[in-house]
């Protein structure tokens, strides 16, 4: 059993965040007792600390069942086994974990910790009966109701009640879900201290040079593969641009003279087109002249403006570059300044291009990733203890109670 639960919190809700407000039968096992033990520790003895019972493996498992819009009866009898699977090997690691916080002092939370807890607790039940209100069910309201957010509130509450009291829970047990969250976050903290910062360091210079290689071999998994969080060639750059684009036939035209390797007569269409576009470029550059606003302008004129819009600091060329079309990659290094403007005509339209800012890992950008890669080592740490713990404490699981044998499963 590896470490499951370290952001358990997040995949709760996530879950939760589609429930539909459904009722749903969960047909578990009626004949367990709530009260029976259904996972204990064997080799240490903690008087019944550790203890898990079918209650409260149920509601978890029902809370479960409910957030994915699943059913015994007709959903897939695996997935439902492996899920019974998961949960109860998540409430020992939530138990070992617990138990662990205390002995290491991570388990009381700080005044402020507390409110923070009661604040996210607040925002995830009232999200949840709004999740549940805009799902609802309103067919038993008289024909050409206006269905108002008051209603949807009340209606959304009621329906939010019901799937907890099909799940055997209240609203307190999402409440200790969230604070269980925040001690497994201060038991990594308590790791995260013990961490040699030279560590990280280490661990960074080796990545970077790996990552080096990486671009020196083959620059388009460098440029597509996330990398230029760690480490940016020398020389790379930011580019804005605004994209005048030509209409789709003439697209469409230019591409069947390319795969005619017919570059002469693609390469004239798309001068002729650029030409009919010098008016519409001229009103571009004077916007940019007078200083409107950036996003105005790729708005009103960037057949790339949904593109562009997701890269506010502009697209990230690096030299050598396989991405981009080789006019553009090309024509992003001619901008002698930070500022300065150049054009360039592809095959897609007209490229107005502005040399952005200079493109580099900053000192706080290194310390975000140090910081990042300190957290997995603290991570990795509190895996490995928890590894331990386990195999220390070798837990019984009541399988048959809990249903979760499988033909090849053994004792």
């Amino acid at each position: 059993m590896k470490l499951k639960k370290i952001i358990v919190f997040a995949c709760i809700f996530l879950c939760a965040a589609i429930l539909s407000g459904c009722n749903v039968k969960f047909g578990t096992n009626p004949k367990v007792d709530p009260k029976l033990i259904v996972a204990k520790p064997t080799r240490l003895c903690f008087t019944g600390e550790l203890d898990i019972t079918f209650e409260e493996f149920n509601k978890e498992y029902l809370f479960y069942l409910n957030a994915n819009d699943m059913d015994e009866e007709t959903s897939d009898a695996e997935l439902c086994r492996q899920l019974r699977e998961s949960v109860i090997n998540n409430q020992i690691y939530d138990k070992i974990m617990l138990l662990k916080a205390k002995e290491f002092g991570c388990d009381t939370l700080t005044d402020e910790e507390t409110k923070a807890v009661q604040e996210e607790f607040d925002n995830e039940i009232e999200n949840q009966i709004a999740t549940f209100g805009e799902n609802a069910d309103y067919s038993d309201l008289p024909e050409g109701t206006e269905i108002t957010d008051e209603m949807k509130k009340e209606r959304g509450e009621q329906e939010f009640n019901k799937m907890l009291e099909s799940c055997g829970m209240v609203r307190e047990d999402i409440y200790g879900w969230i604070k269980n969250y925040y001690i497994s976050q201060k038991m990594i903290n308590y790791y995260l201290d013990k961490v040699d910062k030279s560590e990280s360091e280490e661990m960074l210079n080796e990545y970077i040079e790996e990552i080096k290689d990486i671009y020196e071999t083959d620059p388009v998994t460098y440029e597509q593969g996330g990398y230029s969080s760690f480490w940016i060639p020398e020389g790379s750059r930011y580019i804005k641009h605004v994209l005048l684009g030509f209409d789709d036939e003439t697209q469409e035209a230019i591409k069947k003279y390319r795969d005619e390797d017919n570059d002469e007569a693609a390469d004239q269409l798309r001068e002729e087109k650029a030409a009919e576009l010098a008016e519409k470029q001229a009103e571009v550059e004077k916007a940019l002249d007078d200083g409107e606003k950036w996003d105005d302008i790729l708005l009103k004129y960037s057949a790339d403006a949904t593109g562009s819009s997701a890269y506010p600091d502009g697209y990230l060329v690096v030299p050598n570059g396989q991405s981009y079309v080789e006019e553009f990659q090309e024509a992003a290094f001619v901008p002698e300044n930070v500022g300065d403007r150049t054009i360039c005509i592809s095959d897609f339209g007209v490229h107005i291009m502005i040399y952005a800012s200079k493109a580099e890992v900053t000192e706080d950008d290194r310390n975000d990733i140090l910081d990042y890669l300190s957290y997995n080592i603290a991570q990795n740490d509190l895996a490995e203890e928890m590894d331990k713990w386990l195999e220390e404490y070798a837990f019984d699981i009541d399988k048959e109670s809990l249903r979760i044998e499988t033909a090849d499963s053994s004792n």
